[in-house]
């Protein structure tokens, strides 16, 4: 297999497809997952490169080319809503397959600096795949395990990212399922599992305690005003809003990603899922009556199939017809990457040279108190100019 670092999405596809077992999924010195061959297992059969999603790119055997039919929505059990990143469709979803006898499949917290794919059979175990996590998980053998259930006629629900989802249906062989439902998340790109851990030792040392759990959408004080709350060993919490957290502004300045979502195949319509799931920014503007700050998704029925799902739960969400333009104009990324940081190779050379303060410092400072004063203004004038407009 002779696959480019920057064609690699780490989905693993390569890894679970392999009848030898001779490829393993390892961090790589900027914290990525990649794949290793053990030279004394491969026969050279080729069954990696053919399954890589990149080198041969697949696509939802359910998919029809039209646009997916866009609903703004959110959980009407506000408990549910409360505890999840946006409206809480997912678990909505997750619930209906496992009370039809199915399995759940998503990303969960592993350990406190790892993420990975896991199977849930029961609504108890359900709440760990719930929110956002903002770290490249592992996925393991977690398609073989798809492939096990769906032959004995398990139903599975399939959570992750596009090249997660991508990766699936490439070993598959994009044969359709009847009892295979799949969705993607609206996707900023993967972040380096080195960065994550480097900015939880740190962390850990001012705080003086081993980190437990972190949960990177906490909407105490609001869905807009998120914050990430840590949970240490010794009992104690800090939260910190989104827009004061280094790592959010690591992530979200995109110079920790991974470098192939700087060009992903699957930013786009129609999506690779079933369904798309996502926070519906810009909601006040389109649908003002479904924000009340608990947060609104924006789901994306892309095929058929999805539609079908979708329908089963109708009773436990509230939900209104939206159009997919105004769900784009708050979430670029379901159609199109965005653009790479141009300091990132010299960010990861310097990653074990400089703490996370001094590369934020050097390469993505956070906005001066009078550009943050200038930007709440805006948006405030802004939206008493909906106001006044609508």
């Amino acid at each position: 297999m002779n696959i480019p670092v920057q064609n690699c999405s780490s989905c693993a596809a390569c890894a679970n497809v392999c009848a030898r077992s001779a490829i393993s999924m390892q961090l790589d010195a900027e914290g990525f997952y990649r794949p290793v061959i053990d030279a004394e297992r491969c026969v050279q059969c080729g069954a990696c490169e053919r399954a890589c999603p990149w080198n041969n790119p697949v696509e939802n055997p359910n998919a029809a080319d039209v646009s997916p039919k866009t609903v703004a929505a959110y959980a009407k059990d506000e408990s549910v809503r409360l505890q999840s990143s946006s409206g809480g469709i997912f678990t909505v979803l997750a619930e209906h397959v496992l009370d039809d006898g199915g399995v759940v499949v998503g990303v969960a917290q592993t350990a406190p600096t790892r993420f990975g794919h896991i199977v849930v059979d029961n609504k108890t175990d359900l709440a760990e795949l719930r929110g956002s996590k903002y770290v490249q998980a592992d996925v393991g053998l977690v398609y073989r395990e798809v492939c096990n259930l769906l032959k004995v006629g398990r139903k599975v629900l399939f959570s992750g990212t596009p090249c997660q989802v991508a990766g699936l249906y490439a070993v598959l062989g994009n044969a359709a399922s009847a009892d295979l439902f799949t969705v993607d998340i609206v996707c900023h790109g993967t972040p380096s599992v080195k960065v994550f851990e480097k900015y939880v030792r740190e962390m850990e040392k001012t705080d003086d305690s081993a980190l437990d759990s972190i949960n990177f959408r906490d909407k105490s004080e609001g869905w807009s005003g998120y914050a990430l709350l840590h949970r240490f060993r010794s009992g104690k919490s800090v939260s910190v809003h989104h827009g004061r957290s280094k790592y959010m502004r690591l992530f979200l300045s995109r110079i920790c990603q991974n470098v192939s979502c700087d060009d992903c195949h699957y930013r786009k319509l129609p999506r690779i899922a079933d369904i798309t799931l996502g926070d519906y920014w810009g909601i006040s503007k389109y649908h003002p009556e479904m924000n009340d700050n608990k947060g609104t998704s924006v789901v994306l029925l892309n095929t058929e199939h999805g539609k079908a799902l979708f329908e089963a739960v109708a009773d436990k969400v509230v939900q209104c017809d939206s159009k997919v333009e105004n769900a784009i104009a708050g979430n670029p990324c379901i159609v199109r990457s965005s653009k790479p940081h141009p300091k990132r190779a010299e960010f990861f050379a310097n990653l074990d040279k400089y703490t996370l303060d001094q590369l934020i410092k050097k390469y993505c400072p956070f906005p001066s108190p009078l550009k943050r004063a200038y930007t709440r203004v805006r948006g405030m004038l802004g939206r008493i100019k909906r106001k006044v407009v609508g």
